[in-house]
């Protein structure tokens, strides 16, 4: 089944719609096309942090649906009866060598045969809904199996507790069991969002993920709390709103700019430092200010100090700042070198540069605030962990880093091109302004940046971005990816200084 247009896919899911996709082929499963589908839903409400867990929890629940399609296509093959006790006991050691030595032409077996699973989601008001179905009547045998992992999965904090128990896997039915329950438990979603149903006709596991982990009112305190955070921040100090002021006049000339800057010495060494970088792909080292401003541009000027001030407020207000703007950086120079190799807008380089330094503002508050109510969250972390997910804590509060960023930005006059990447950097197709394409630009290098940090990878990015700068392959991908990488590394100290 072909992977329906975005457009459609999202106003069909969102609705309400029944999404399906059927599998008859057990290396199907294994197909990109699954990644991508899971990865459409997940972004489609926002549950990004879901897309690789979901991913291992219905590929299992797949799996396992082939398996028992191919159980029974081998009883069948061997003249025996799989509702009869006997039977079942001669026959299910017979199989499980078969499987072990031969389970290609187990699977094979199955295109010959009418069993098929089917796997379908659905939106809902409060959740979202994944079925995987399998036209097979369950035996006795395999749904006292479920129900008795889906029992004892409660006993383990994680899948490493549940191997050195050994589980009984047999016919590889037990570990994946518990294995999904881990997963959700983890995740903040108890066991009573999994369900087994059955009749004669079919088989069907039910998952179910709350589009809330915590009371609406818990979530509507924190985002109160939040907003109070963002209007209780600091104008920007007034020598830098002096010099957007000057950068905006239509008869400014370099001469007044730099001679404005070099009345600050702080903003001095941040401009030489900004102007050396290979931000602006410096390679003469200048030393003056008056060299510097040129070097950024005047069209660029307003946007590097609006920056600069944000940077200086935002460094003395909130503990976690060197993280977000290291990301920051590595992802401003990951959309230069996306737009020089693609050759593509090379017009949206510099305001790309820039807007990229400021796209996860947000981030820094929702990282740095010291809420009660976000002890809350600490139920959903098993005991050994020591950190949570930034995506589930987004979750559970109920907002984002760009919907807090964009707010920022606005209390500070950020230009529109910089409100929009903010706002629509994980979810460029909302951007409906001119700014579209810089925010898929930005996505993108946000995406590449954070691969080193064990998120996302190519199957995670929105096909018609992929599409529209042509890589066509995750190979293509790959190589690109290693490519920036290495040009990165290449100025690594550089970067450093900035953050200095």
């Amino acid at each position: 089944m072909s992977i329906p247009p975005l457009i459609t896919f999202q106003e069909d899911f969102l609705s309400g719609k029944l999404i399906s996709k059927e599998y008859v082929h057990f290396s199907e499963i294994d197909c990109p096309e699954l990644d991508v589908w899971i990865g459409r839903v997940v972004r489609s409400i926002s549950l990004e942090f879901l897309h690789e867990i979901l991913f291992t929890i219905l590929s299992e629940l797949l799996v396992n649906g082939c398996k028992a399609n191919g159980k029974r296509v081998f009883f069948k093959e061997q003249g025996l009866n799989l509702w009869d006790d006997k039977d079942y006991a001669r026959g299910i050691p017979m199989y499980k060598d078969e499987f072990g030595h031969n389970r290609k032409r187990v699977f094979l077996a199955l295109d010959h045969s009418n069993y098929k699973i089917t796997l379908s989601t659905i939106c809902k008001e409060d959740y979202i809904e994944f079925r995987v179905r399998n036209n097979a009547k369950i035996l006795p045998e395999e749904k006292n199996r479920i129900l008795k992992r889906v029992e004892a999965s409660k006993k383990y904090k994680n899948i490493n507790d549940a191997y050195r128990e050994s589980v009984d896997n047999e016919e590889s039915s037990g570990l994946g069991i518990v294995l999904i329950h881990i997963l959700l438990r983890n995740s903040g979603i108890s066991n009573q969002f999994f369900q087994l149903m059955t009749t004669d006709d079919f088989t069907e596991v039910i998952i179910r993920i709350p589009k809330q982990l915590i009371p609406k009112e818990n979530q509507t305190n924190i985002k109160n709390l939040l907003l109070r955070e963002v209007n209780s921040l600091p104008p920007l100090p007034p020598q830098i709103q002096k010099l957007i002021l000057i950068a905006k006049k239509k008869d400014v000339d370099w001469h007044e700019i730099a001679a404005q800057v070099e009345k600050d010495p702080a903003i001095t060494a941040e401009i030489l430092k900004i102007a050396n970088s290979p931000l602006f792909g410096a390679h003469t080292p200048i030393i003056s200010v008056l060299e510097g401003v040129k070097r950024i541009g005047l069209k660029n000027l307003e946007s590097i100090f609006l920056t600069l001030g944000a940077k200086k407020i935002l460094n003395s207000r909130y503990a976690k700042q060197v993280l977000v703007w290291t990301h920051s950086f590595k992802t401003s120079m990951y959309a230069r070198f996306l737009i020089e190799d693609r050759k593509k807008h090379l017009k949206l380089l510099e305001p790309a540069i820039i807007s990229a330094l400021l796209h996860d503002l947000g981030r820094m508050v929702l990282l740095s605030l010291d809420l009660s109510q976000v002890n809350q969250i600490r139920v959903l972390r098993s005991d050994d962990n020591n950190e949570i997910s930034e995506w589930v804590e987004e979750y559970t509060l109920g907002t984002t880093h760009s919907e807090i960023g964009h707010l920022m930005a606005e209390k500070w006059n950020f230009p529109e091109e910089i409100l929009d990447v903010i706002r629509y950097h994980h979810k460029p197709w909302q951007c409906k302004t001119r700014n579209n394409i810089l925010c898929q630009i930005i996505y993108l290098a946000d995406i590449l940046a954070n691969i080193g940090r064990g998120k996302g990878n190519y199957f995670t990015v929105e096909p018609e971005v992929l599409e529209y700068f042509e890589i066509s392959s995750e190979k293509e991908f790959r190589d690109m990816q290693d490519s920036f990488k290495l040009k990165f590394e290449e100025h690594r100290e550089e970067y450093q200084n900035l953050l200095a």
